[in-house]
Order: C-alpha cells, then sequence, then structure tokens
C-alpha cells in the first residue's frame, strides 16, 4: 500500500494529503488483528532506519529546478547539516536526535526509532534518470545510483544486520516478530531528497521496497521533500500511518479535503497523524491507547490518580456515577489521562468521549514536541502555558477484528477553553503575516455570536460558499490565522495553539453544559470534499444531547492537575446562546433537583446557527445564507426547566421550543419570556409551562405559544 502526503504551512495553503493505495500479499499466520500489534510496523521494541540523502541535478531542464543554488541548511552538492539530527544510531537514555527523541517521548520509552544515513550525496542527474520527475518514485532512482558504489557505508559504520531488527511479512494489524529475514531486509528505507517535485512538507510512505539496496529489499519505504529544513511534520506523519492505518487515520492537523471526514470542517489539534496544521506537535492520549502506549506495572487502560496518589480508572461514565476528584500528572512523562463518555447517543450512532491531558509544556518536562506548532522558531506563536488540553474522540473505538482499520479521518476534535462561536470576516487580507510572510483573513468572534454547540473553534478551518453555487465543500475553507479585537489583529496566530485555549488556572477553567465551550456531545456530518455520505442520516449525530457533566480544574500544583467531574451541573449562570439543528434536554436532575436553572439575571437564547451544519441547501433569509436548520429545542418527559428571577428565555430565527408530555418549564414572575416572529414554543399534553399570566396569553394570541390537544 502506498499513502502520501503533501503538505505546507497550513497559513499558506490548505493541507493536501493524496493517496494511492495497494495492498499486496498477507500472511494468514499473523495472529488476530489488534491495533497494538501496529499497521504494517510495530509500535514496540527497536527499530532502525537507513536513509538517503538525495538531490537532482537538472542537467537538462534547469529551469525546473525548483532551488538550484541550495540553501544555508543544505547545500548544493553535500549532506544536509541537520544530517545527524533526524535519527540517533544507538539506544540512549535521553535520545538527542529529534525524531528518535520525539519516539521516546510519546510512546513513553516503549518504541526506540534509531537510525543511521547513507555517508554520501546521491545525484541523480536528469539525463541520466528520465522518470525523475516522478516524485514518489524516486526511492526507486536513488537506490539505483547507490548500487553504482562499492557497498553500503554509513555515517556510524552500520550494515544490513543493523537494519534488519524484524521480520517481514504478516497482516495489517497482525503479530509482528522480532528477528532478521533470511535473506536480510531492511525494515525501513527512507529517502529524503533536497530540490524534488516533492516540495518542502511533501512525502509519501508505503510497506514495499524500491528494489534491492546492496543486494537487499526493504519491507517498507518512504521519501519526503527537504526544501526548507528537516522534514518533521510530514516525516513523522506518513511514518506514522505505518503504525496507526491508512489515510483514514488522517487527525489533528493531518487531514485534507479530499478524504471522507466525521466533520465539514478540517481539524487541527494534535495527534501523531498531525502535520502542518497541528497546534502541539506531541501524541494525543488517544494514539497512546490505540498503540498499547502504557507505563509498566499499570493496571488500568485509561489510568489518573486519586487524591491519595493511587491509580485510579481514568475511562468514566459520568452518566453512571463515575464521579470526584481525580489527579492528572504531566501527560508526557505519565500518560495519565481522563475520558469521558458522552451519553445519550443512540447506540446505532457513533459514540464520542471527551479526552482530558495535563500538559506542562516542553518548558516544565523538557519535551521538545509539547508544544506550540513553530513555538520556538517564530516570535507570534505565544508561548505554551500549563493547563488542560480537550478532545472529542468520534467513533474509532475498534482496537481489535476486522473493523480495527476501517472508520473515517478526522476522529479527534480539539475542545479549546475560550469557546465556539459564528465567526464573522472582516472582509479583507492582511498581507506579509507571520509566521512566513502569508496571507492571512482576519476574522471577529464576537461575543453576541457564541455558538458552543454548532460553533466553529480556532483550531479547525470554518466554510464559506466561496464559488457561489449554493453549496459547501471542505476545500472551501479560511484559515483563522488572526482574530481581531477591539478592530485590531491579534499579533500571535490562533490557529497553531494559543496559551488560552487551555483550561488554566488563570483564565477558563471549567466545561460544563451551560458553558462555552460545552460538555455537550458533538454534530457530525460523515463527508468527503463534496458529498454528504449519509444524507444527514445515522451514523451521523444530529442532536445535541445536554448531559450535565461537567470538568473543572480546581488547582494546579507541581505540575499536577486537580480535576473535578460532575453529572449533575446543570445551572446556567452566564448568558448562553444554543443553536443546533436539534437539541434534547433529558430528565437530568442538578444539584438544585432541576433539569436546567436559568439564573437570576441571566439569558438563554435559542437562535439558528450561522456556521454551517449542512452542505447544501441553503435557505436564503434576511439576508443571509442558512445552511443551517432553525433550532428545534426538545424537553423530554420528566425533565424540568427552573426560570429565576430576572431570568430570560429567547427564542428567535424561527427556532422552536418544544415541551413533550409530562415536562415543565417553570418562569417566575419576574422572569421574561420572549418569542420572535417565526418562532414557538408547543406545548403538548401533561407538558407544563408555567409563567406570568399576561405575558403568556399575550403569546398564546400571536401564535406562538401552541398548545396541543390530546389525541
Amino acid at each position: 500500500m502506498v499513502t502520501f502526503g503533501r503538505m505546507r504551512s497550513a497559513f499558506l495553503f490548505l493541507l493536501f494529503a493524496t493517496s494511492c493505495l495497494f495492498v499486496g500479499a498477507q500472511n494468514s499466520k499473523a495472529g488476530p488483528i489488534r491495533s497494538e500489534n501496529g499497521w504494517y510496523l510495530s509500535p514496540h521494541g527497536t527499530i532502525r532506519i537507513l536513509v538517503l540523502f538525495v538531490e537532482i541535478e537538472y542537467d537538462i531542464t534547469p529551469e525546473k529546478d525548483p532551488q538550484p543554488d541550495g540553501a544555508d541548511h543544505w547545500k548544493k552538492g553535500e549532506l544536509p547539516r541537520w544530517k545527524d539530527e533526524v535519527f540517533d544510531p544507538h539506544p540512549m537514555p535521553v535520545h538527542e536526535a529529534r525524531v528518535s527523541r520525539y519516539f521516546q517521548d510519546i510512546s513513553l520509552g516503549r518504541y526506540s526509532v534509531l537510525g543511521d544515513h547513507m555517508n554520501e550525496l546521491l545525484t541523480l542527474k536528469e539525463s541520466e534518470y528520465p522518470g525523475v520527475h516522478n516524485a514518489h518514485g524516486i526511492g526507486r532512482l536513488a537506490v539505483e545510483e547507490a548500487n553504482k558504489r562499492p557497498a553500503l557505508i554509513t555515517r556510524h559504520g552500520l550494515g544490513i544486520s543493523d537494519f534488519d531488527l524484524w521480520k517481514d511479512g504478516g497482516k495489517a494489524g497482525g503479530t509482528k516478530e522480532t528477528g532478521p529475514d533470511d535473506p536480510h531486509r531492511y525494515d525501513h528505507l527512507m529517502v529524503i531528497i533536497r530540490n524534488s517535485g516533492l516540495g518542502h512538507g511533501a512525502g509519501s510512505t508505503d510497506p514495499g521496497s524500491p528494489g534491492k539496496l546492496f543486494g537487499y529489499e526493504s519491507d517498507t519505504q518512504s521519501r519526503f521533500g527537504a526544501m526548507f529544513a528537516l522534514p518533521f511534520e510530514i516525516l513523522k506523519h506518513e511514518y506514522n500511518h505505518l503504525l496507526l492505518g491508512g489515510n483514514n487515520f488522517h487527525s489533528g492537523g493531518g487531514n485534507a479535503a479530499r478524504f471522507e471526514s466525521n466533520f465539514m470542517t478540517l481539524q487541527g489539534g494534535w495527534s501523531m497523524m498531525g502535520a502542518a496544521g497541528s497546534s502541539l506537535l506531541t501524541c494525543s492520549a488517544w494514539d497512546r491507547d490505540r498503540l498499547g502506549w502504557a507505563p509498566v506495572g499499570v493496571v488500568h487502560r485509561i489510568r489518573a490518580r486519586d487524591l491519595s496518589g493511587r491509580e485510579v480508572n481514568g475511562d468514566l461514565d459520568p452518566a453512571n456515577g463515575d464521579t470526584g476528584i481525580f489527579v492528572l500528572r504531566d501527560f508526557v512523562p505519565s500518560g495519565d489521562a481522563l475520558r469521558i463518555r458522552m451519553p445519550g447517543i443512540p447506540e446505532e450512532d457513533q459514540q464520542q468521549w471527551l479526552w482530558v491531558e495535563n500538559h506542562q509544556g516542553f518548558h516544565v518536562n523538557g519535551s521538545p514536541t509539547d508544544l506550540f506548532h513553530w513555538e520556538r522558531s517564530v516570535d507570534c506563536i505565544a508561548p505554551i502555558e500549563p493547563g488542560l488540553f480537550m478532545q472529542m474522540q468520534i467513533g474509532r473505538e475498534e482496537r481489535e477484528g476486522p473493523m480495527t482499520y476501517r472508520g473515517r479521518a478526522d476522529y479527534l476534535r480539539p475542545v479549546l477553553a475560550n469557546g465556539l462561536f459564528d465567526f464573522r470576516l472582516r472582509g479583507d487580507t492582511l498581507r506579509d503575516m507571520c509566521p512566513f510572510n502569508s496571507n492571512s483573513t482576519p476574522f471577529f468572534m464576537d461575543a453576541d455570536l457564541a455558538n458552543p454547540l454548532t460553533g466553529n473553534h480556532e483550531q479547525e478551518l470554518p466554510l464559506m460558499d466561496r464559488n457561489g453555487d449554493s453549496a459547501l465543500e471542505h476545500g472551501e475553507h479560511w484559515v483563522p490565522g488572526t482574530r481581531l479585537e477591539r478592530g485590531k489583529p491579534d499579533t500571535h496566530v490562533v490557529f497553531a495553539g494559543k496559551p488560552e485555549h487551555a483550561f488554566r488556572m488563570n483564565g477558563v477553567r471549567k466545561l460544563g453544559m451551560c458553558t462555552n465551550p460545552s460538555s455537550t456531545n458533538m454534530l457530525t456530518l460523515i463527508s468527503t470534499n463534496d458529498r454528504d455520505v449519509f444524507q444527514r442520516g445515522g451514523p451521523n449525530v444530529r442532536t445535541a444531547y445536554l448531559n450535565g457533566i461537567s470538568v473543572e480544574l480546581l488547582a494546579m500544583e507541581n505540575g499536577n492537575a486537580m480535576v473535578r467531574i460532575r453529572n449533575d451541573d446543570t445551572r446556567m449562570v452566564t448568558d448562553q446562546r444554543w443553536c443546533a439543528d436539534s437539541i434534547v434536554l433529558p430528565p437530568l436532575r442538578g444539584k438544585d433537583g432541576h433539569s436546567l436553572t436559568i439564573a437570576t439575571g441571566t439569558t438563554l437564547r435559542i437562535d439558528r446557527s450561522r456556521t454551517p451544519t449542512r452542505m447544501t441547501e441553503p435557505e436564503v433569509k434576511n439576508g443571509i445564507s442558512w445552511f443551517s436548520d432553525p433550532t428545534t429545542f426538545t424537553v423530554l418527559p420528566g425533565a424540568h426547566i427552573e426560570v429565576e428571577a430576572d431570568a430570560r428565555v429567547e427564542l428567535i430565527e424561527g427556532s422552536t421550543l418544544r415541551l413533550l408530555p409530562g415536562s415543565v418549564l417553570n418562569m417566575d414572575k419576574q422572569a421574561e419570556l420572549r418569542i420572535g416572529p417565526g418562532s414557538r414554543i408547543i406545548i403538548h399534553p401533561t407538558a407544563t409551562l408555567q409563567g406570568k399570566a399576561c405575558s403568556l396569553k399575550k403569546l398564546r394570541k400571536k401564535g406562538r405559544v401552541i398548545e396541543l390537544a390530546p389525541q
């Protein structure tokens, strides 16, 4: 199989990742399929990679050379300056080379990725190798050129046996066997090119061989462009395919428009499959769980600590009583995390879980990748600060059996502490913006357009109908690089991550049902670039099920986060605007006994989402093309909404509040109920709406409060 990705900075253009899949013969004796076995390479033990450095001599069409004079980091005719910074050749207590250290940190020391390079630059003349313009086939030509030498000579004097630590064969996800092949085979051959059609940040990988190198084939191979620097992002992304899965595993800032994904918007965030669009450069707790990376001697699959320091199960179902105070140590060195199941989603639809990680950052734990993208290379990335970082998992729970490598891309969506909004564009373009002198689209994040249930966040790529064809495509996005605050651009790029994206002691500390962002599950739309795969039907989740769950950072001491998990947090104490095709309030029992309490002085506005929730059939109304339905808020039997004095409930833009039999909406006499034109409350038999009699009478007369007769 061949999987390849083409990337540049997410601030310059859409992150592309294209694929061409070829599945070869499989060994049926490889045992059961398990994600912790790795896809085509094992994520456990030690592997050593052979690297070939290559440049192209455009002796026929010199005008096609993208970098004819080389660069400071890689001069023409020489090996790159960073040649020894990719892999360490031998195990070390703390690795120094960038990729070796990355895998040591994210695997909690369970996976050692070593390497060495051929100690000579390979020059491919265009006149001698006409196929050199086929960027993803360049490995074969590099091998052909290398074989002109009498023998393999590497920087550290290693031979074929040093690069053959695993046996070839076995089906994807099957058991991997240590030991040499007979005859030998390189476990992985990597080609890095200075000046080819693989521009910087482009690359590909596949389980296969580019041909015999000094008499030996390889099990797997990859190739990367390195025009501007060591191609770290695409290198780790493509190599991680061989551990995690194919193009349907793109996530965490490594996805592209063409792939079938769980959302219309391409997601940023962090994961092993992250790339140019990532915020954090480290892995996610989902990655570690998937590959079985856990400290030695632990008991639970997902782990946290109690207040006495004992290990406890971190895989929580608060709706069934998994609540209390948990301690999360620094995620990178400890592996601690919480995962919280979202209740209410029908079993036939994609289930969702909220992951919570405590990131202290590289300045505390020393991990070179526990930081924001480009943080240490440009001034416009605000440094990471200690806090809780959260993502929602969509599906992707199959870890054994034939469904292990099925599913859709973007199965992780960041949950940012500064919330979700219907973003508003200013309408111009800023030029020569940091970090790469690129263009940027300035946007507003208006408080009155907060939208915790269906809005956009700053680590995803919002959509707009750019070509005016009344349909949305994944590729019709813009990058939230420059937020406008009081009319002036924020000088720190936001898409790559900002301190306020984390839940911090000196910032937002709580996530709940009645906060922005919300602890409620997310609406999904499984789609390719231009197609809604299931026409908004299942297994999509198209309803926001309110849940009463809250996650609160109580304290941060010596790098340890004290986190309270509740299931009875149903009191709304700040103004909220709720928009979704469908919102459902179950018969929750909050601390005060109510399913939802709108506190004194607080407003709940039920509105229509200006952020798209569908790809087609826009409704043009009030000068706006709505790619969303008017909101329907359904109160289930037994649920009770209490609206306190001086609080307000508003319904606008065609919204409907539906009180099902046995539900209650109780308005204090000093509370206010506003229902705009086209909006309404529908009261089913045995449901109760209590409030100021004269106000309700006027609303009934206008047809905005409708009581259904018993059938």
